[in-house]
């Protein structure tokens, strides 16, 4: 059984070859702790735990500011501090990423008091759905709201520089994830939120169509991927921050 993701499918798309490395090959390398993914897993959890106590607790909106603290306290401790006081790059100019990344945890909490609690019905939600007989896509969702009957958001929090590599793709496929999941879904709004950018939000609607679209998409995504036995490389400067490099280097000279 072929198991995909979002993530694996934009792996094979840039590069085929280290999709290779990484989900097939698998050899013993210990991968890269980067500043700049450790502040975004540790914005992430901040978040969920923060949507996880509210929508437990449903407290009052003058309990926001204290709950999101205790949050942000619970969230940093399961990640590496050191990491996390590197500088990290912000629109105006490096800062060392754990005062930054108050500041977007308040900015996240503005967001909230100006816009209103969204009715979250799930937090890091998992899904799994069959793309044909040999395959399965897998993953999270940051956030899901619902918003009316049969009309659901998808929300991914990024902590990018920008939004010009940010495709409707990954939404698309969260989007029949809740139609396989809720089975009433007519119309998700799938929004990419730039915490880096005060909370701005990059959105896409989706309709039944689209769903149809991504189920074919999938498909032939999968039937590539299962088919692929070159597993061509695709040299980009983005080797640069390849966990894989040393042994990649060493493969071109065969």
């Amino acid at each position: 059984m072929l198991k995909l993701s979002v993530s694996s499918m934009d792996t094979y798309s840039k590069c085929p070859k280290k999709y290779h490395y990484r989900y097939i090959e698998k050899p013993d390398i210990e991968e890269s702790k980067w500043n700049f993914t450790e502040f975004g897993s540790c914005a992430h959890r901040i978040l969920e735990l923060f949507h996880i106590e509210v929508l437990n607790t449903n407290p009052k909106e003058d309990l926001y500011p204290s709950i999101m603290k205790e949050c942000f306290k619970s969230g940093v401790k399961e990640f590496d501090i050191n990491i996390l006081e590197e500088p990290t790059w912000t629109p105006d100019g490096d800062k060392p990423g754990i005062l930054y990344l108050r500041e977007i945890i308040q900015d996240y909490l503005d967001h909230i008091r100006s816009d209103g609690m969204p009715d979250v019905i799930a937090n890091e939600m998992p899904f799994s759905f069959k793309v044909d007989g040999n395959s399965i896509v897998r993953g999270y969702i940051d956030r899901v709201d619902r918003i009316g009957p049969g009309e659901y958001r998808v929300l991914d929090y990024k902590t990018s520089k920008n939004e010009k590599y940010l495709t409707e793709f990954q939404l698309l496929v969260y989007a029949e994830a809740l139609n396989r999941k809720f089975g009433d879904v007519e119309v998700v709004h799938g929004s990419f939120m730039l915490l880096k950018h005060k909370c701005k939000t990059k959105d896409f609607i989706f309709k039944r169509s689209d769903l149809e679209r991504c189920q074919k998409l999938l498909v032939k995504k999968a039937s590539y991927i299962e088919s692929d036995d070159t597993w061509v490389k695709k040299p980009t400067f983005l080797c640069n921050w390849c966990d894989y490099k040393a042994i990649c280097q060493e493969s071109w000279a065969d």
